[in-house]
This record gives C-alpha cells, sequence and structure tokens, in this order.
C-alpha cells in the first residue's frame, strides 16, 4: 500500500486586516482535512479590489496572526505545518488566483490533494473570479458557509458546478483537485470591512476590538493604521 497523498491547503485574502475569522477558517480545514500544510497567502494586487492597504503591512500583520494560529495547530494530529507566502505579493501585476494555483501544482506534483479554502460569499460569486472553472484543472475549493449562506443566491451556472463536484472531506483528502466542500460548522460571521471603521474610530481604546488579534491589533496602532 502506497503512501497517502500530501494534503494542502491555501487560504488567501487581502488580510487588509486578517482577522480571527480567516484564523478559524484556517483551523477548521486543517482539521477536517487533516492538512500537512497550511498556507495562508496575502494577496498582491487585486483585480477586483482597489486602495488596499500596502502589501508589507498585510504580510506583516499575517505574520503576527499566524504565530497565534500556529499554536493552535502544534498539538493537531496529523501535525499541521503553517506557513505565510509572499508568492503573490512578489508578483508583478494583477494577482489571479489561477496563476497561483497552476503554480502550486506544478511544484507539488500531480497526486497532492490541493485545496482553495474561502468563505461563502465568495464561493457564490465564484464565476466572477478570471478563468474561474480552470481552479478545478488545479485543485479543489472548500467553502466555510457563513450563517444564512443560501446556495441560491450563486447563479444556476455555479449551482450546476456545485451539484456536480460537491465532495466529502474524505473525498477532498484522498484525490488531487476538481471537488467541492462546503463546511457549514464554522457559523462565523466577521467582517473586515466593519472592522476597519470599528478601528477608525477607536485609536484610543485600551483594548483590540472584537475579532482581532492583539499582536495585529498593536501593529495597527504602531503604523497608525486605518485612521480615520
Amino acid at each position: 500500500m502506497g503512501a497517502r497523498p500530501r494534503r494542502i491547503g491555501v487560504l488567501g485574502g487581502t488580510f487588509d486586516p486578517i482577522h480571527t475569522g480567516h484564523l478559524a477558517l484556517g483551523a477548521l480545514f486543517a482539521r477536517t482535512l487533516a492538512l500537512d500544510e497550511l498556507v495562508l497567502m496575502p494577496a498582491g494586487q487585486q483585480p477586483q479590489k482597489q486602495g488596499s492597504t500596502p502589501a508589507a503591512h498585510r504580510l506583516a500583520m499575517t505574520r503576527l496572526a499566524a504565530q497565534q494560529l500556529a499554536a493552535e495547530l502544534e498539538h493537531s494530529r496529523p501535525f499541521t505545518q503553517l506557513l505565510v507566502s509572499t508568492r503573490e505579493i512578489e508578483r508583478a501585476g494583477p494577482s489571479y488566483t489561477v496563476d497561483t494555483l497552476r503554480e502550486m501544482r506544478r511544484e507539488v506534483g500531480p497526486q497532492a490533494s490541493l485545496s482553495l479554502l474561502i468563505g461563502s460569499d465568495q464561493l457564490v460569486r465564484l464565476d466572477t473570479w478570471h478563468a474561474w472553472r480552470e481552479l478545478f484543472d488545479y485543485a479543489h475549493v472548500c467553502a466555510a458557509a457563513r450563517p444564512g449562506f443560501d446556495r441560491d443566491a450563486a447563479s444556476a451556472e455555479l449551482r450546476e458546478v456545485f451539484a456536480a463536484r460537491e465532495k466529502s472531506a474524505l473525498g477532498v483528502q484522498s484525490t488531487p483537485c476538481g471537488g467541492i466542500l462546503i463546511d457549514d460548522s464554522l457559523a462565523v460571521d466577521i467582517s473586515a470591512t466593519e472592522l476597519r471603521a470599528t478601528l477608525a474610530h477607536a485609536r484610543d481604546a485600551a483594548t483590540p476590538p472584537a475579532n482581532l488579534p492583539e499582536p495585529v491589533w498593536r501593529y495597527i496602532r504602531a503604523q497608525h493604521l486605518y485612521r480615520a
């Protein structure tokens, strides 16, 4: 009997700022998929978003938050190694997820289970992403459903894809790519937009706002980010 496939999860995002919802999503799929590696990947130049905080700050906040998540995963079985990737930040020009997954698939080989980890808000608009159908050529798409998630909010085309590609956690673990897993156990709904608004109007607060890791909050204060 051969060795089982390597299992890798990629959690990307603007991370502006990274918050406990991101960490909870990563921890959820680290457990659910028994990941060998969880990669946090701050986005570079996103075609669908303008005016983000400079990449160097978002990367620094991601690294601080990663320390908290790594401590949580330290005793996971199997052990999940946590990595922070600068791949998209270092890429010149617009950063498309399909390009990232294509690169990673070449690096990890054809047998590894590679999963893109997203929130359900992104899942229902997946068909707006660049070359979105090609994502499944390189990875699975695993989504954590926010409270109130409704599949009917997706287009008819996407709903057909959900039905055709949905897999169990075991199915994702044991195959390289091509599936969709929707997990509704997280029940976390945190908005980075609302967090930025809170930070802008609470500059003198003695404690971090809810849902923001304390090291990230200290960095934001030291760097004077998100000022009104």
